[in-house]
């Protein structure tokens, strides 16, 4: 790969790290490869929110625009909070490859472009899966995703992906 470095250099700053990010996610085709032997594992992935939410049944589709955050609010009007697994995460490949279709490179090169435009940042992220099923829990609004095999019951599960 060639060095961009001084190319980026000469550009401000914000357009610097959106055109860095850009290049990155180019760079980085595929999954790396302990995110598809996740997604081959078909262990499952639901998307769970907090018992707040007013809403009992998602789609794919609709999770699509809650984590991509092109819906913002429930439709009560209260704010949806959407919540990642770290980028990197083998659940985090597997859950957006089955709900959204999207590879991690993809994401990258959406969010970078969401942000260069001022349309949008990421979802807020968290390390593990317990720290994601604890946020849900105690955050109003709050939508996330955990291995089907670790559901707390305190959660609302709204999407099983192995349905």
């Amino acid at each position: 790969m060639r060095n961009h470095s001084c190319i980026l250099a000469a550009l401000p700053t914000p357009l610097a790290i959106a055109v860095g990010t850009a290049l990155l996610a180019l760079t980085s085709a595929s999954a790396p490869a302990h995110a598809q032997s996740a997604a081959a594992s078909g262990a499952g992935v639901v998307v769970i929110a907090n018992k707040s939410v007013p809403v009992d049944k998602l789609d794919a589709g609709q999770a699509t625009q809650i984590f991509l955050k092109q819906v913002q609010t429930w439709p009560d009007g209260a704010p949806i909070q959407p919540v990642d697994l770290k980028d990197g995460s083998p659940l985090r490949a597997e859950f957006y490859a089955r709900v959204t279709g999207r590879s991690a490179g993809q994401l990258r090169a959406y969010w970078a472009r969401q942000a260069f435009t001022g349309m949008g940042f990421p979802p807020r992220e968290v390390l593990t899966s317990d720290e994601m099923s604890r946020y849900v829990q105690a955050t109003p609004g709050s939508v996330g995703y955990v291995d089907k095999r670790s559901v707390d019951p305190a959660a609302k599960v709204l999407l099983d992906t192995t349905r």
